[in-house]
């Protein structure tokens, strides 16, 4: 009979817990970050490897500014539970706002390849090679007199809670699995092969875009795209394919096409684009971000500059 109480307080001390959980994510919804991190770690007394009560402790410990300790916690997660994506997500965070680019990209890397379909982790890696570009961008157009402008710091958005079946919000078949990246700095030399591959590309790019072929011209962005202004890309879409459409002819031209690779599967290209219609005329210096997915380069940011 003696037996009986410490089963009925093993079965009911997961009940226990999850209430307990959901407690510490209130206060952390109500920013009490010190008190949800002392009542995490009570918790975390009696099962040190729960991966909610872990996450949790991440979490208060970032907002509390511990980003030493937060890092710490959820590198052990990554251990626990190797394929949740959060932790990994989590970590581009503080990577970022510590300036370490190519760690948080390659944290990003690690999410997207336990989850093909996470979109925080995709929307987080587009800032990163944006961030990437821009600064890149910003350092050839500088001249030997003058400073390359300073970028703003890089945020990428935190993923707050821990669900080991996220929501699958962007569809896998339209996102490939990127593969992990080598560490890399930027060079200024590019195997010819695959320089002329890009340039190519974008060739094509022009072309449809004088054709007024617009599914020509819109396969040529990739599913990470982020359009300016703040476009959805379903919007975006639209309006391009009207702008498309007005003009009776269209006549685009790149000039003095320069690549500079970011990584294997990352690359910038710097061009004059000369463009021409019955509407409009106008010359630019435009640079592309572009990503190699299965084998083919995609847009994934665009940079103008008159």
């Amino acid at each position: 009979m003696k037996k009986f109480p410490l089963l009925f307080g093993l079965l009911w001390l997961p009940f226990t817990l999850q209430a307990d959980i959901s407690q510490v994510q209130q206060l952390i919804s109500s920013q009490n970050f010190t008190q949800a991190l002392n009542s995490i770690e009570r918790l975390l007394k009696t099962q040190p490897k729960d991966e909610q009560a872990l996450f949790l402790k991440a979490i208060a410990l970032q907002k509390l500014g511990r980003d030493d300790d937060a890092i710490t916690t959820y590198k052990k997660l990554t251990v626990i539970a190797p394929s949740l994506p959060e932790p990994y997500n989590n970590l581009a965070v503080i990577y970022a706002k510590q300036g370490k680019q190519v760690k948080a990209r390659e944290a990003l890397l690690n999410a997207i390849n336990t989850n093909k379909s996470y979109a925080t982790a995709y929307r987080n890696l587009g800032n990163i090679y944006g961030h990437m570009a821009a600064s890149a961008y910003s350092k050839a157009l500088a001249t030997d007199n003058k400073k390359p402008k300073q970028q703003p710091q890089l945020t990428l958005a935190t993923i707050n809670n821990l669900d080991k079946k996220p929501k699958l919000v962007v569809a896998a078949a339209k996102i490939p699995l990127i593969k992990k990246l080598p560490i890399a700095k930027i060079k200024a030399a590019v195997p010819k092969d695959e320089s002329e591959l890009i340039i190519n590309t974008i060739k094509g790019w022009s072309n449809a875009w004088s054709a007024k072929d617009s599914d020509a011209y819109l396969s040529y962005y990739s599913a990470g795209f982020n359009p300016p202004g703040g476009l959805n890309r379903k919007k975006w879409e639209q309006q391009r394919r009207i702008r498309l459409k007005k003009p009776r002819f269209i006549r685009v031209s790149i000039e003095s096409p320069t690549v500079k690779m970011l990584s294997s599967s990352s690359a910038l290209l710097s061009f004059r684009q000369n463009y021409q219609s019955d509407r409009f005329n106008d010359a630019i210096q435009k640079t592309l971000l572009l990503e190699k997915v299965n084998g083919s380069w995609q847009i994934l940011k665009e940079f103008t500059s008159s």
